[in-house]
């Protein structure tokens, strides 16, 4: 049902490039919006993945970072890494009705399929794309109050509610923020309830990802970083007590032999730059003839300005001189902190 929602959102005004709804025509209007009042966002670049069977919380527990079997009634960050501790794929998990739902970028979705369902084996655990679910985005400081008038709860962070076949996810960022998971047709009727509060393209709630500093895994940055490399120490995303997943090794030696020399920072360029794509390398002069960094994702902020998270050496970080397609980046605080990690 992708499609179909999809295809509503073009018909409404919509411009769809790569998959993904940017926008509705007045790009800078809308990221304004996300920064100063309550909006829903159509995030029909968002696949969900459903995990069902007797042993899908061991499976999915050898697979991937985070600890899913304590996992109740509440939404987490998890990596899924090759054996070499790079991140295929970043999932937002939560519990459902003894399922898992898995969220990613749907250009990720058929490459993760095929790779997880080559390990499980004898697991009894299926794997299927939840083709005929949808999810919107709500932020904005009133928010709650209208998911209440929709008829839907307002849980805190990191908690998760149901509402019939509906499930609302609550998720970090600088203003309050909420996911809503259900069947298309639920979806559709909970955007209309929503109906005044502003709809949004997918490049201005990608934004407000980029304020709250959390990190997008596209096919341009799959098996670039180490989870903490894209502070996943940080964002709750990673248990170093749990049992093995592929890459676990080279996580835990990172994190106990404190050898990370890379950081995701927060950074902008000025307006009249061009936005650089995800994947895009960093210089700096302490480290020339090779990469000081990686764009992570960048945005056109409320000011025109280009906002961004980029995986930075540690070094070029701190001499302070750092750039993107030879512009200087000016580095911004986190909304977490970093020092006591770096």
């Amino acid at each position: 049902m992708q499609r179909e929602w999809k295809a509503e959102r073009i018909s409404a005004g919509g411009k769809e490039n790569g998959g993904r709804i940017t926008d509705y025509g007045d790009a800078e209007a809308e990221v304004r919006a996300a920064a100063h009042q309550t909006t829903t966002c159509a995030l029909t670049h968002l696949a969900v993945i459903r995990a069902s069977g007797a042993d899908a919380a061991t499976f999915l527990q050898s697979q991937l970072s985070n600890d899913l079997l304590t996992l109740t009634g509440a939404s987490q960050l998890s990596a899924y890494c090759t054996a070499q501790g790079r991140m295929i794929a970043l999932f937002r998990i939560v519990p459902w009705r003894g399922e898992f739902l898995l969220l990613l970028p749907d250009e990720l979705q058929e490459m993760v399929l095929k790779r997880l369902r080559m390990y499980v084996l004898r697991a009894k655990v299926t794997l299927t794309l939840a083709e005929d679910w949808a999810v919107l985005g709500v932020s904005g400081e009133q928010a709650p109050e209208a998911l209440s008038r929709a008829g839907l709860p307002a849980p805190t962070e990191p908690q998760a509610a149901l509402s019939g076949e509906s499930i609302v996810l609550a998720i970090p960022g600088h203003t309050t923020r909420y996911l809503v998971l259900g069947p298309w047709e639920t979806i559709k009727s909970h955007a209309a309830a929503l109906g005044d509060a502003p709809m949004i393209g997918a490049d201005a709630w990608s934004w407000l990802d980029i304020m709250a500093g959390l990190p997008t895994i596209g096919t341009a940055t799959t098996e670039a970083f180490v989870p903490q490399m894209a502070n996943l120490d940080l964002l709750n995303g990673i248990n170093f007590r749990k049992g093995c997943y592929p890459g676990q090794e080279i996580v835990a030696r990172t994190h106990y032999l404190g050898r990370l020399k890379q950081r995701m920072y927060r950074a902008s360029l000025a307006s009249d730059q061009a936005l650089p794509a995800a994947g895009t390398s960093l210089s700096a002069p302490n480290l020339p003839g090779q990469p000081a960094g990686t764009v992570v994702e960048a945005q056109r902020g409320p000011a025109g300005e280009i906002d961004l998270l980029a995986v930075v050496q540690i070094s070029s970080h701190d001499a302070g001189l750092v750039s993107c397609q030879d512009a200087p980046l000016t580095f911004h605080d986190l909304p977490y902190p970093l020092a006591a990690s770096c």
